[in-house]
């Protein structure tokens, strides 16, 4: 089947009066633009252009084409969105190409100031030297970028000790749909009554925030759903019930519809000493869910559900076949379930701990467990 694309704009030329303005390339071809009409989901839709920014001003000039023509921005990174993130007849931003550098790291205070555009693993291998990381994980960690991860509010396996990347941004250089760049960072509300007194953009930005939090504070403490990976809608809880604000929360699981971001800076976790995983087998999918409650005492640094459907085929792939050899049997479901600490002892006695329940209640039937090294690596690589 074909898929039907929304035709382009009429007037073709939009790019190309203000073309020498942008160092970076824009790309109208056929090909460029059936390749980012999709990203991980099942959406397909044709963009207006694809613009390749090397650096803030070449952003700034295709924000302000998009303005002055009617057309959307859509910032994008590494396209591996579930839902249709980055699709749209807009003009896309892809920051992958040039503005993917770290520009500066504080390793004593632990943070580091990013561009959008850099990989997840890229970034933790530069950071590992420092016995640092930035602690969100999906699963296409290797490239998703790190501005892709503040858009969508990505949490990932070590949500449980972690949380989501929402709880690890600190600040952000935004550019608005008008031009205006904000710094966004935590500030008391008496700067940010200073602020609004200014009476410019940011001011008015903060002063109609202001009254939307104040307005709607009850419905939103009553009706925002009290569950640990809720990143569905704007953050607005982030800023029920405290004194500071840090408008860079608000911006984060935007979708890049409030704002583009030039610049990140992201909290980073010590890394773990040591770790261990145990993969826990079960014979009926319902049982692999009763199962995980009773484990969160022994806490886990990770829980993660793979159910047949994904062991059968990571054992037919030829390039996961090989590290499927933990896999006992036929299970409906196995959970893999990893312990961080301090001493090789603890990451080990924790499991053992959680194997003799879950024996102890009936769950499960095989529970291969591994410490740091090759079979570990294998259980993740599967993941």
């Amino acid at each position: 089947n074909q898929f039907n694309f929304i035709p382009p704009l009429v007037m073709n030329d939009f790019f190309q009066e203000p073309q020498d303005k942008i160092r970076g390339e824009v790309l109208r071809d056929e090909y460029t633009l059936g390749m980012y009409s999709t990203d991980a989901s099942i959406y397909q839709i044709k963009p207006k252009a694809v613009v390749f920014p090397k650096d803030e001003e070449d952003v700034k000039a295709a924000v302000s084409i998009g303005n002055k023509n009617g057309i959307t921005i859509l910032p994008r990174g590494a396209g591996t969105s579930l839902a249709g993130q980055t699709v749209g007849s807009s003009i896309i931003l892809d920051f992958s190409k040039y503005m993917n550098q770290i520009l500066e790291v504080n390793v004593e205070e632990k943070w580091v100031r990013v561009q959008p555009g850099m990989a997840r693993d890229d970034l933790n291998a530069l950071m590992a030297k420092h016995r640092l990381h930035f602690a969100p994980d999906p699963a296409t960690s290797s490239r998703a970028n790190v501005g892709g991860m503040v858009g969508n509010n990505s949490s990932g396996t070590k949500s449980i000790i972690y949380g989501k990347t929402v709880d690890h941004i600190l600040e952000v250089k935004a550019l608005l749909a008008d031009g205006t760049v904000m710094q966004l960072s935590e500030k008391s509300q008496s700067e940010i009554d200073k602020i609004i007194a200014n009476g410019d953009r940011e001011g008015e930005i903060y002063d109609e925030f202001k009254k939307i939090i104040n307005v709607n504070k009850e419905e939103i403490k009553k009706r925002y759903p009290k569950v640990m990976r809720r990143v569905g809608g704007y953050n607005l809880d982030e800023f029920v019930d405290i004194d500071n604000w840090n408008l860079s929360k608000i911006v984060c699981g935007s979708e890049g519809t409030l704002a583009t971001s030039l610049e990140l800076k992201l909290n980073l976790e010590p890394l773990p000493n040591f770790k261990s995983v145990c993969v826990v087998h079960y014979a009926k999918l319902l049982e692999a869910i009763q199962g995980v409650e009773t484990m969160l005492q022994f806490k886990p640094s990770a829980v993660e559900i793979l159910d047949h459907v994904v062991i059968s085929l990571s054992r037919e792939n030829l390039m996961t076949k090989r590290h499927s050899h933990f896999i006992e049997g036929e299970p409906e479901a196995i959970l893999i379930v990893e312990f961080y600490g301090d001493t090789q002892e603890d990451v080990m006695q924790r499991a053992e701990a959680m194997i003799a329940d879950q024996k102890a209640q009936n769950f499960g039937y095989a529970y291969p467990l591994y410490p740091e090294g090759t079979d570990y690596d294998d259980v993740w690589v599967i993941r």
